[in-house]
């Protein structure tokens, strides 16, 4: 999934042109060499960090229901993982770098997700079950030291950084199968061992739900 979040990403990017040319869009780590070997104008999409957002994790079951509504299945909520990528622009002069970044920034805040037709097939199908793909674009990375100890890193020469957190939703846990669909109602008895007496509670029949029973049974006879 996170290489079908990289492809998507990148298709929208290079959806756009600059002086009639269509940029590259490159995933490799912007290394010397890298940098060295590149041709045309290019964008550098560099995937710098994967984590959970734990403040969207929850512990309620979900349940799959069949066409007539009977509980199937349970399984785990969705856990989502912010995607944080670096964006840079590489050209031959620092104007058209600004020109190429731009160009990207406007293409990104046209929308606050990715859209599915830039999504592979896999991918477009789960988000026709009505997930998305979340879109941040120019937040913070981290600390105000990133994008210096990146290219540190690397060892090129700064480039300036647009970041872009994608949030994916991921799976979890395995599908649980439900227990069999109730057929009879729920029985509560409550007895006195002194007396023998017993009050009877049932609950709602799930065949006729409105009708609720309440009986009363006769004392045991000693």
């Amino acid at each position: 999934m996170i290489a079908d979040v990289v492809r998507a990403l990148s298709a929208m990017l290079s959806s756009e042109q600059i002086a009639g040319v269509t940029p590259v869009v490159a995933t490799d780590a912007p290394k010397k060499d890298w940098a060295a070997a590149r041709t045309a104008p290019t964008l550098n999409l560099f995937l710098a960090d994967i984590r959970e957002d734990l403040t969207r994790r929850t512990v309620t079951l979900l349940e799959e229901r069949s066409a007539e509504g009977v509980v199937e299945y349970y399984h785990q909520p969705f856990r989502y993982y912010d995607l944080t990528f670096t964006l840079t622009a590489w050209t031959n002069r620092p104007e058209d770098d600004y020109a190429l970044l731009g160009l990207a920034l406007s293409t990104l805040n046209r929308t606050d997700y990715i859209p599915p037709e830039y999504c592979p097939a896999d991918l477009a199908a789960f988000l026709d079950n009505g997930h998305v793909l979340a879109m941040r674009v120019g937040g913070k990375i981290f600390s105000d030291r990133f994008a210096t100890e990146l290219f540190s890193a690397m060892g090129t020469d700064y480039h300036a950084i647009l970041s872009i957190v994608v949030t994916l939703p991921v799976p979890s846990g395995v599908r649980e199968p439900a227990g069999p669909p109730q057929t009879q109602p729920p029985k509560v008895v409550l007895s006195d061992t002194a007396s023998g007496a017993m009050d009877e509670f049932r609950g709602r029949d799930p065949k006729d739900p409105d009708a609720g029973l309440r009986t009363r049974a006769k004392p045991k006879k000693s």
